[in-house]
Parts: structure tokens; C-alpha cells; sequence
């Protein structure tokens, strides 16, 4: 099963006291990177949500936003602080008294001082922990799930262009094998026209060809085209087989089909085989565009 790292997951979840809302967006990373939101009401319970996502979620950058709104009147309640309400004013009076500062303190001056207004509301006169644990889970599943449906069409796009390469790659080995067939009769016309008839020079057909077999090895390509015929079947195996976090496996492998092509089209010198070279980098490189995503 394969995954992709992009993926969302959101639940809310209410009682009688609060409601809840956790929401979780995930993009592709290198790393594991978790940025979050979550209100200084669940301060205690913050680091247990986030060693589950970290524990859950492996790779990638991730968001998390949590939300509440408190349904219960009497845990919302707003409440005066009078104590300090009469210091404030006690100072502005003598601000004024001294001349130094003329101004008038107002009522909605007054209300936006600190600790002026307070609420009783506190972690431990609400029931929130069963919701709230159950809401980061649910929102974490749903992740997950988008993720494995992403990781679904990545692994089904990827598979269809391993097979193009494949194809690509037997009408490779064809033209190699006729290739070679052409290269001693073609290597060997082209001494004889060097030389008139009336030349009396004879060709050793044993040296020749052992010239001809150096330079056939030299531009050789089957080491090559079997590395990478295996490095293919270790990358199927990877989307089918492997576990979590493949991500990071399949780029290796990329960087080893790269290697491979690129040295069969160094190695080439016929048309046919370049513009196959040529169409298997263009797949490659539209794989390592989609396992930048993978998990």
C-alpha cells in the first residue's frame, strides 16, 4: 500500500459543555514538520496531541487547527475584577489632580485595560478531554484515508509509465542486438573503401575483428540496460510490497535509472535508440515528480 504525504481530515465533536473541532492538512516535506493552532484551554493535553500526529502521520508538513466554542452558559460567564477597576480610576485621578496629564478615563477605555474583564472559564470545570482525544483521532483516520486514496492514483499513474519504460526499453535491446550484426559489415565496408583494388594491401580478418570486438564493448549496453531492468522490478516491488515511507527509497532508485539511461544514450550512436533514451527520461523524470509526494 502507498501513500501520499498530500491529505485532510477534519471532525467535530460536541456535549453539553463544548464543542470541538480539529482540522489537519497535509502537504508533501521532506521532513516532518507540524505547525499548530490549538487554544491555551487545552495547554495540558497539547503535547500528547502532537506526539500523536508526529506518531501517526510520519512525513510531511502538517497543520493543525483546533477550535472550541463553549456551549454551557454558566462556564462563560464574563465577571468584573472591582479591585481593579478602583485602582485604575484612583490613577487616573491623580493624573488629573496633578496637571500634568488632562484627560478623561472612559468607560470603554476602562474595559480594554488588563484584568479588568475575567471569565471563570478553566480546563478543569469543563468536560472536554473524551471529545477532544476522539476529535484529533477521527481527524487523523480521515488524513489517512486521503492519503491512501492519493497514494491509490499516484501508485496506479506510476505503474503506467514503469510499463512505457519497459516497452521503451525492450524496442531498446532489439536495435542493440540488430545493431551489432551491422557493426562488423558496415566497419568492414568502410576499411575496404579506403583502399583502391589496385592496393596491395590484405585485411587480417582476425585483427579486425578483435579491433572491432574493443570497440563493440566500449559501446555495449546490455550491463546497463540489465541494472536497470532490475532496478524497475525492485521499484514495482517497492509500490506493491513495501511498507510506510517509501518515499525516500523510490528517489534512490530514480537517481539510479538516470544513471543507467543516461549512459546508454552516451554509449549510442543510432537515432532510434536516442529518441527512446530521450522519451525514457521524459518518464522518469514525470515519476520523480509524483514520489515527491509519496510518504
Amino acid at each position: 500500500m502507498m501513500m501520499s504525504m498530500t491529505g485532510y481530515g477534519k471532525r467535530e465533536l460536541e456535549n453539553s459543555d463544548i464543542s470541538i473541532s480539529v482540522e489537519l492538512k497535509s502537504i508533501n516535506s521532506r521532513y516532518l514538520e507540524v505547525n499548530h493552532k490549538i487554544p491555551r484551554l487545552f495547554s495540558e493535553e497539547e503535547d500528547a496531541m502532537l506526539a500523536l500526529v508526529r506518531k501517526k502521520l510520519l512525513r510531511g508538513k502538517i497543520i493543525l487547527n483546533v477550535n472550541y466554542t463553549l456551549l454551557n452558559d454558566n462556564l462563560n460567564q464574563i465577571n468584573l475584577n472591582e479591585n481593579k477597576v478602583n485602582e485604575y480610576i484612583s490613577i487616573s485621578r491623580k493624573l488629573n489632580s496633578s496637571k500634568v496629564i488632562k484627560d478623561e478615563l472612559t468607560i470603554d477605555r476602562l474595559l480594554t485595560l488588563p484584568e479588568v474583564i475575567s471569565t471563570r472559564t478553566t480546563s478543569s470545570n469543563i468536560s472536554y478531554k473524551r471529545i477532544l482525544s476522539k476529535s484529533i483521532n477521527d481527524a487523523i483516520s480521515d488524513l489517512i484515508i486521503m492519503r491512501t486514496k492519493e497514494g491509490e492514483n499516484l501508485s496506479k499513474d506510476i505503474l503506467s509509465r514503469l510499463k512505457k519504460i519497459k516497452k521503451d526499453l525492450a524496442l531498446i535491446v532489439k536495435i542493440s542486438e540488430r545493431t551489432q550484426k551491422e557493426i562488423l559489415r558496415n566497419y568492414k565496408k568502410k576499411i575496404k573503401l579506403l583502399f583502391d583494388d589496385n592496393d596491395k594491401i590484405i585485411l587480417d580478418d582476425s585483427r579486425l575483428l578483435q579491433e572491432i570486438v574493443i570497440f563493440m564493448e566500449k559501446k555495449d549496453i546490455h550491463e546497463e540496460i540489465t541494472r536497470l531492468q532490475s532496478h524497475i522490478d525492485l521499484f514495482v516491488d517497492c509500490i506493491v510490497k513495501g511498507k510506510n515511507e517509501k518515499g525516500k527509497r523510490m528517489t534512490f532508485l530514480l537517481q539510479e535509472f538516470l544513471r543507467e539511461i543516461n549512459t546508454i544514450g552516451s554509449k549510442t550512436d543510432n537515432i532510434k535508440t536516442s529518441h527512446l533514451v530521450v522519451s525514457i527520461k521524459t518518464e522518469i523524470e514525470k515519476i520523480r515528480e509524483q514520489v515527491q509526494n509519496i510518504l
